[in-house]
């Protein structure tokens, strides 16, 4: 579960962070109203399920286009990942272009025989040679757990020049080029279990594109097959409730009572009308069938799923959220939303507030960060009217 993360350098991000890093976690402050009204800092490490509010043009969604970035640099490069998606080249990514682009990502594992939970914290450091070609100027993975004094590093590469642990001896290695991730090259070996954990990880993250456009473009006919898991945009949707249909019959038939009972053009609906309508279905059809996965995604990033949603629509589709987070305690989902209904039974540690300074910069707070929204919210408050009042805003 990703716990953190710290931006630098990075288009509008000069030094931003969200949630809790390893030495956040590591001071285990007190979390009490106490502390905070007596300005004590302390750390909110990302839960389940989080949303990101702000108004427009604060950095929302460029967060998740560093989270982007830093999964296809991981995967395939510096080079190939400042050019993807749109993006137009290392050097317009920079905030400051004498300054490397660096990354610090803070991730919990639970081992469920032994109780125990391992937290590993990935440094990434991306720098430019004199033709502005990015490289890898450095990589660092760090281990702790509760009961050591201070964190053990497991992977430390420099240039591409570097070492990994291996039954608890340094083993050295050297990347082929300055492309070849080291967390990529050790992380797909089993042996190496917290670098495998934190690459499957990254590589895992799951970037939702679900749009009314995407939909009225599908064909009506599809490639036969079934689907595991459903692609960024839902176009697979019949190939994955193929593949539900074959492989875990019981959770097929909840989901089709779930989209009967959920979806309002398949209210008192047979099976063979859901069948029909997914030739053509709605976004939240496709989040109800993404939310059934049988063996999820470790991390959802979805920009503004309730957009377009009627109110009861929202009301459902937040509480599919929530118990998706409950079923699946190792996995998460973060959103962003303009809408004060969805966040209305998150709590103040999950909502995230995005603002500009007026040179530009990005500050990002927690919302539990404040004295008042806490006290609002203990006094049962919820936290979409609280936003409503204006309390978020300056």
């Amino acid at each position: 579960m990703l716990l953190g993360a710290r931006i630098q350098n990075f288009s509008i991000f000069e030094d931003d962070c969200i949630g809790a890093l390893l030495d956040d976690i590591r001071k285990a402050p007190d979390q009490s109203s106490l502390a905070l009204e007596a300005g004590i800092e302390v750390s909110h490490p990302l839960n389940g399920m989080e949303a990101l509010i702000g108004r427009n043009h604060t950095g929302k969604t460029m967060f998740f286009s560093f989270l982007s970035f830093i999964q296809e640099t991981v995967i395939s490069g510096p080079a190939y990942a400042s050019t993807a998606d749109g993006r137009a080249g290392f050097s317009n990514l920079q905030f400051d272009k004498e300054q490397p682009i660096t990354s610090t990502l803070c991730f919990s594992f639970y081992n469920r025989e032994k109780k125990e939970k391992t937290y590993c914290e990935y440094t990434l450091v991306l720098a430019s040679n004199q033709h502005g070609k990015p490289h890898f100027e450095k990589e660092l993975l760090r281990l702790w757990r509760e009961g050591m004094e201070e964190p053990k590093e497991i992977l430390n590469f420099q240039n591409g020049k570097g070492f990994v642990l291996f039954q608890g001896q340094q083993m050295d290695g050297e990347m082929n080029d300055s492309q070849t991730s080291a967390i990529h090259a050790y992380g797909a070996l089993k042996q190496f279990y917290f670098t495998n954990a934190t690459y499957r990880e990254i590589s895992s993250w799951f970037f939702v594109h679900f749009s009314k456009e995407q939909t009225k473009l599908l064909p009506e006919d599809v490639a036969p097959g079934g689907h595991k898991h459903l692609n960024s945009t839902g176009s697979n949707a019949r190939n994955v409730l193929m593949y539900l249909k074959a492989e875990h019959p019981g959770m097929y038939k909840e989901l089709i009572s779930k989209m009967i009972d959920t979806v309002p053009g398949l209210r008192d609906k047979e099976e063979e009308d859901v069948l029909k309508f997914f030739k053509k279905p709605d976004i939240l059809s496709l989040f109800l069938l993404l939310l059934s996965d049988p063996n999820p995604r470790p991390l959802l990033l979805i920009e503004a799923p309730d957009e377009g949603l009627y109110h009861d629509m929202v009301d459902a589709l937040a509480s599919e959220m929530r118990n998706f987070t409950v079923r699946h305690p190792h996995c998460q989902i973060i959103f962003t939303t303009h809408s004060p209904y969805i966040i209305e039974n998150l709590s103040p540690d999950e909502i995230w507030v995005f603002s500009r300074e007026p040179q530009g910069t990005v500050e990002i707070k927690c919302a539990g960060s404040s004295p008042i929204v806490k006290g609002l919210y203990e006094q049962g408050v919820g936290m979409g009217a609280i936003w409503y009042a204006g309390h978020f805003d300056d």
